[in-house]
């Protein structure tokens, strides 16, 4: 399986964050809720999403990728939570 993070970064509706992958060939939307981006650094909860996902990027990218390769892909999205990140 390809995987290849493309990007780039967007604020997403829920007040998390959306960053795109190719996987396979096929886009995959992979979006990190606010909680997550707030509690995988808990020292940036004050700061803009944006900078808290730029901050953590390599920890969420790399637990993105663990659910995509496990198959929890559903309609396009892998989605990230608080939960996932332990």
């Amino acid at each position: 399986m390809k995987i290849e993070f493309i990007g780039p970064a967007v604020p997403a509706d829920d007040g998390g964050i959306s960053f795109r992958a190719k996987v396979d060939g096929q886009t995959v939307a992979c979006k990190f809720s606010m909680e997550a981006l707030q509690d995988v650094n808990p020292s940036l909860t004050m700061v803009a999403p944006i900078e808290q996902f730029e901050a953590s990027q390599g920890v969420l990218l790399a637990i993105a990728e663990k659910k995509i390769r496990a198959g929890e892909v559903e309609n396009g999205v892998v989605r990230v939570f608080t939960q996932d990140l332990s």
